[in-house]
């Protein structure tokens, strides 16, 4: 019996995990410094210790390659410099960007030490317009990104990649002002993927997913956050009733187990 209660509690809190969230405008410098290929480790603000590693890639001569990670202070989050834009570039092209019309947007890629389904995106900063591009990873080794275009590196989707969605602005008359008050908020990945690599791209048609419009985007990354998805549970904790029927059902055996017995 005590076993069948210990059940019933870990299955209550393995159902009641809370979401987790990391904020992208306070991260500590882990490898690279100011230069291309840098790498930014990023402790959660809110329901796990596990860390994000956050790296980005952009067009060097029209293919992927490593870009500098730009953080833009509190309130802004990361931008990308490519090397075919220069570290030291300027506003707005020091965020991710897919100006001017580059077969090989910028993108930025979260690690996270575990696989995690993303639930939302949080944009810190944009301009003209801010559509972005959401795939996951789940191969057996780290993905490689350097050397490929948008198409040959979608079309190794059958070694891992998984295309999620586009998401278009919130605005989609598109715009002209910016925002950077983080409130710019999308939500993601309805259909539950889980992975340990995500990508996150300025709009990128290349990747497939459906066309949006062909507005150029400046967007700054603020913060991500993961649902829990244990027993398609979306995040939400079970209702008391839910879990009186488990213990219920779990009585209900135990007591069907002490007549088996007797009558043995």
């Amino acid at each position: 019996m005590q076993g069948l209660l210990g059940a019933a509690m870990a299955l209550a809190s393995a159902s009641s995990m809370a979401a987790s969230s990391w904020g992208l405008d306070g991260c500590s410098t882990s490898t690279g410094g100011v230069n291309y290929g840098n790498v930014y480790t990023c402790g959660s603000t809110g329901g796990t210790s596990a860390n994000v590693t956050v790296s980005a890639f952009g067009s060097n001569a029209g293919v992927y390659d490593v870009a500098y990670l730009k953080q833009n202070g509190t309130s802004y989050g990361f931008g990308v410099a490519s090397k075919d834009e220069k570290i030291n570039v300027s506003a707005p092209d020091h965020s991710m960007d897919n100006n001017p019309g580059s077969t090989v947007p910028d993108l930025i890629l979260l690690k996270f030490d575990t696989k995690v389904a993303l639930n939302a995106i949080t944009l810190g900063w944009s301009q003209s317009d801010a559509d972005i591009t959401v795939m996951a990873y789940d191969g057996s080794s780290a993905p490689v990104i350097t050397g490929k275009t948008a198409s040959n590196l979608r079309g190794t989707a059958a070694q891992g990649w998984t295309m999620v969605a586009n998401y278009g602005d919130a605005d989609p008359a598109g715009a002209t002002g910016y925002s950077s008050s983080g409130t710019d908020i999308r939500y993601v990945n309805s259909s539950n993927v889980t992975a340990s690599w995500w990508l996150i791209s300025a709009y990128n048609a290349g990747f497939g997913g459906g066309t949006l419009d062909n507005l150029t985007d400046y967007v700054k990354l603020l913060g991500v956050s993961t649902k829990d998805v244990t027993n398609n549970n979306n995040g939400r904790v079970p209702e008391p009733a839910s879990l009186a029927l488990v213990g219920l059902a779990l009585v209900g055996a135990a007591s069907a187990r002490r007549k088996a017995k007797k009558s043995a």
